[in-house]
């Protein structure tokens, strides 16, 4: 019985022994390293500056980085510069030189180094501080939203402030972000559309409606002026003889002098006027006129009268934009004439050339699109205060904005 077993067994092992060369000669040799263990390594690059493009501060996601020094490439493919972790985008490169936006990263001493292919060693470590071009402001709670918003020669923000939808008062924020309650709450009448700052420190106040209010620190709001019942005051601004311009959904803008008398002077008959702003001896409105967002100006002479507006810059004509587009929310100036206009477009915030002669968006990528930019007020070093009224992805905040620049005269506060 056990006979046809062994020769069973014999005649595999015959079988296998013949086919081991056969397997034993397909298999694959192993492929030669592309390694080269005495190839020279190219130098280390090497760091000698780190500067902001155009000077300045270096603002977080903003600023364009100028790194100057030694043994970089050409090629910026073959450059890579970390800030710490984060890889910055490289914009061009030479020799001796490479430029990189700086990245979304708010941090005191970074680390700023550069790697080039072909070199084994890092640069040597630069520091930088870089600082937040937008951020949020004032520490708000859910349910709160700042509406109208004025800041003084200090750098003091006051903002008129909403619970719920239901105005609380006003709120003092110092520039370190210090809360007080500046003025108690009202009688039913503290949902501001617009501050400002005035002579002597006082607050001028607008709610939509045919009266304006003044505020002092520690007492509720006094009427100042109540216009004719058709009057509509959402915005307003003080001119070098502290005339207060003004305006909103009416055909008209408005003059109150300091004795409170009012004149009205045309301006267009289907109109929403959402921003008031005097600049360069001219009144600047933004808002609605017919189907056209954008922004209007007219002359005030030295007797205080105005002149004919003409359009300054159609929001609905730019690419992008269109027939019922976004619209303009805020306007303002700095003293390079640039004007910065708040809309609830693609962009948010756009800055716009002197006589409009280009415009781009400001800060691309650090507003989010949709959201309502509102009212702006500057304050101390460059800082432009936005509020922001969500769009179902962002809440309703207080943004601080780093210019970098300086505001254009607010002449009810006192600038000169």
């Amino acid at each position: 019985m056990k006979t046809p077993f062994r020769r069973s067994a014999i005649l595999t092992l015959l079988v296998l022994s013949a086919a081991a060369p056969f397997f034993t000669g397909c298999e694959e040799e192993a492929a030669e390293s592309i390694y080269d263990p005495s190839a020279p390594s190219a130098p280390a690059p090497v760091i000698t500056s780190v500067t902001v493009e155009g000077g300045g501060g270096l603002l977080s996601g903003v600023s364009v980085v100028v790194i100057d020094g030694s043994n970089f490439s050409a090629d910026t493919s073959k450059v890579i510069v970390f800030f710490d972790a984060v890889r910055a985008s490289v914009l061009s490169s030479t020799l001796t030189q490479v430029r990189v936006k700086a990245p979304v990263l708010v941090k005191d001493s970074v680390r700023i180094r550069v790697s080039v292919q072909g070199a084994e060693s890092f640069s040597a470590v630069q520091f930088a501080n870089l600082s937040a071009a937008v951020a949020t402001f004032g520490g708000f709670t859910a349910f709160e939203e700042a509406y109208g918003i004025a800041c003084d020669q200090a750098g003091n923000v006051y903002a008129g402030m909403l619970s719920n939808g239901l105005g609380i008062g006003l709120r003092k924020f110092t520039p370190a972000g210090d809360t007080s309650t500046y003025s108690p709450k009202g009688l039913g009448i503290d949902v501001w559309s617009a501050l400002k700052m005035g002579p002597g420190g006082v607050i001028y106040a607008c709610r939509n409606q045919r009266a304006m209010y003044t505020i002092t620190a520690g007492n509720p709001p006094v009427l100042f002026v109540a216009g004719a019942s058709t009057a509509k005051y959402y915005d307003l601004d003080f001119d070098k003889s502290m005339n207060i311009w003004t305006g909103g959904a009416d055909t008209n803008v408005y003059r109150i002098k300091p004795d409170k008398t009012t004149k009205a002077f045309s301006f267009r008959k289907n109109a929403n006027v959402r921003s008031v702003r005097v600049y360069n001896d001219h009144l600047y409105v933004g808002g609605i006129v017919d189907s056209t967002e954008g922004v209007w100006r007219a002359p005030i002479d030295g007797a205080g009268e105005l002149g004919a507006f003409t359009k300054y810059f159609d929001l609905t004509a730019q690419p992008g934009y269109g027939y019922n587009g976004p619209g303009v929310y805020a306007v303002t100036f700095n003293t390079a004439g640039e004007m910065y206009v708040g809309t609830n477009g693609p962009d948010g915030l756009l800055v716009v050339a002197p006589n409009a002669a280009s415009w781009q968006a400001y800060y691309p990528g650090l507003f989010v699109a949709g959201s309502q930019h509102l009212l702006f007020a500057w304050g101390d070093g460059g800082n432009l205060y936005v509020t922001r009224r969500g769009n179902g992805i962002t809440t309703n905040t207080l943004l601080k904005v780093n210019t970098q620049k300086s505001s254009a005269p607010y002449y009810g506060r006192g600038d000169l």
